[in-house]
């Protein structure tokens, strides 16, 4: 998606007169090289990024290409994993200046502003600095109680032709904070138990501009729990009923706070996906984490949503605590069972403890023991902690499984779609498609392969780029001309004036 965290951050710098260049490496070939071209084309005083547990080895090397360049740049580092791993980041990433603790709306504007001045950053709420080989952190931020201050998110500075591209959804949060007490997430600690909303009539203007102003047909609601409050959700569901937008979203839930009143209203008003946290199908395991529901309450949840007629997808958690080869086979019964019940879709990751939360935390007590501290390989996607008792040749094998599955699953798919089946045909098409932008988008193949000869026809230049693209991905040919018709067709490619003479180009 979109990364929103930064287009609040831009957002807030420009209001205060602030000039911001973003730098959008997730949808284009990261490298120091590229780095470096923007640093010396732009010329930046502070370089900033954000990161996960799992990204922050990347945005660390990323900032280091920075201070190499120019050491008087101040390098800054936000987001969940830095929040509360702030010394340790220190002591991998010297060259990192400030480390933003928490929200960073109004940290970021405030230590920018006193970078400018030559104020003292320990006046700064919110950070955390190293002076004289000491990590000091200054008074904790508060987090921003009223939402709907903060300034629209300054999405025209993301490359938002590159999403839309790949036909993702924008993402636009309507609350910050959960009350849940789930002992793998650090939402709580990072955004408050106390959840804040924004007023729904704002969240549906913002829906609205999205959709009318930057022509995205699908939003991603954020909230860690949009169904958290049912007044808000029925207010936000029945204003986007009052204004008939032709507009579908999405939104992460929770299986005890859904009724079939609450989703019919909720699929009148556009939601076509929801996202379920069920971790494990053991009670045993659920009250272990402090999930809060019962087995009972998926099943009920999966078929509310079925009968509806809104898809959902059911996340487990594989290696919590007290995990055993009963409970994974008690997990597997049950996504199995919503699956081929209702039409739940439902995937399997490992457990991944973050830092910030209880199962990091307090991970001796729970029987947690951590087989790397490389923090890139926290991806949820590879087993990087262990049970006791030891449950790891269980949960791997349970995800090779799955793994399986899946790939028998497309296999089936493509059987259907060779018999003529229109839906397979469909899925993938768009399977296809999604694969080839993401290879031209992460190889920068319009960049490379972009320049058009002189006095051919528009048709030509799409031909001739198309023929190139396929030549380079090895794919088919037919599929490269639909991809750039398309494209084209949809205003995100372009024939521009380049340095080099007419070339095509994001929009």
């Amino acid at each position: 998606m979109p990364p929103l965290s930064l287009a609040y951050l831009a957002a807030g710098l420009l209001e205060h007169g602030i000039e911001v260049k973003v730098l959008d490496l997730l949808t284009s070939k990261p490298s120091a090289a590229k780095v470096r071209r923007e640093l010396e084309g732009y010329q930046p005083h502070v370089v900033g990024t954000t990161a996960a547990t799992m990204t922050f080895p990347a945005a660390a090397r990323l900032l280091k290409v920075c201070k190499q360049f120019d050491p008087a740049i101040t390098t800054i580092i936000g987001g969940p994993h830095v929040s509360y791993a702030w010394e340790d980041t220190f002591r991998r990433a010297p060259w990192i200046d400030v480390v933003a603790i928490g929200e960073g709306d109004a940290t970021v504007v405030e230590l920018v502003s006193a970078l400018r001045s030559g104020g003292d950053l320990r006046e700064v709420a919110g950070i955390a600095i190293c002076q004289d080989g000491r990590v000091l952190r200054t008074a904790a931020r508060p987090l921003v109680q009223q939402l709907d201050d903060l300034p629209m998110p300054a999405r025209h500075l993301m490359p938002l032709s590159r999403y839309k591209a790949l036909g993702l959804a924008c993402s636009i949060i309507s609350s910050r904070g959960c009350p849940y007490r789930c002992i793998f997430c650090s939402a709580p600690n990072m955004f408050g138990r106390k959840v804040r909303f924004r007023e729904p009539q704002r969240v549906v203007d913002e829906i609205e501009s999205i959709h009318r102003d930057l022509g995205f047909e699908t939003v991603n609601i954020v909230d860690d729990t949009f169904t958290a409050s049912r007044r808000h959700t029925e207010a936000l569901c029945r204003e986007l009923i009052r204004r008939r937008l032709p507009i579908k979203w999405n939104a992460y839930s929770r299986v005890d706070t859904l009724t079939r009143e609450l989703l019919e209203l909720m699929r009148e008003a556009g939601c076509t996906f929801l996202v379920f946290g069920i971790e494990s199908g053991s009670q045993k395991i659920m009250d272990t984490i402090k999930k809060g529901i019962t087995p009972d309450k998926v099943r009920t949840a999966a078929r509310l949503t079925s009968e509806v007629g809104i898809d959902s997808f059911a996340s487990f958690i594989l290696g919590l605590p007290g995990e055993t080869v009963d409970t994974v086979q008690e997990s597997v019964r049950l996504a199995r069972e919503i699956f081929e019940g209702y039409g739940v879709q439902y995937g399997f990751h490992f457990l991944a403890p973050f830092p910030g939360t209880e199962v990091y935390e307090e991970r001796e007590r729970f029987g947690i023991r951590l087989l790397t501290s490389n923090w890139a390989r926290y991806n949820a996607n590879e087993p990087i902690a262990e049970t006791t008792p030891p449950s790891l040749d269980i949960v791997k094998q349970i995800k090779a499984d799955y793994d399986r599955d899946i790939d028998l699953a497309w296999g089936k798919i493509r059987e259907w779609a060779d018999a003529g089946d229109e839906a397979s045909i469909e899925r993938l098409r768009a399977r296809d498609s999604g694969e080839f932008i993401w290879k031209v988008l992460k190889g920068d193949l319009i960049e490379r392969l972009g320049r058009v000869k002189e006095n051919c026809t528009p048709e030509e230049a799409e031909d001739g780029l198309a023929q190139r693209l396929a030549r380079r991905l090895g794919t088919s040919p037919d599929l490269a001309r639909d991809e750039v018709g398309r494209l084209v067709q949809k205003g995100l490619l372009k024939r521009q004036a380049s340095p080099s003479g007419l070339a095509w180009q994001w929009a």
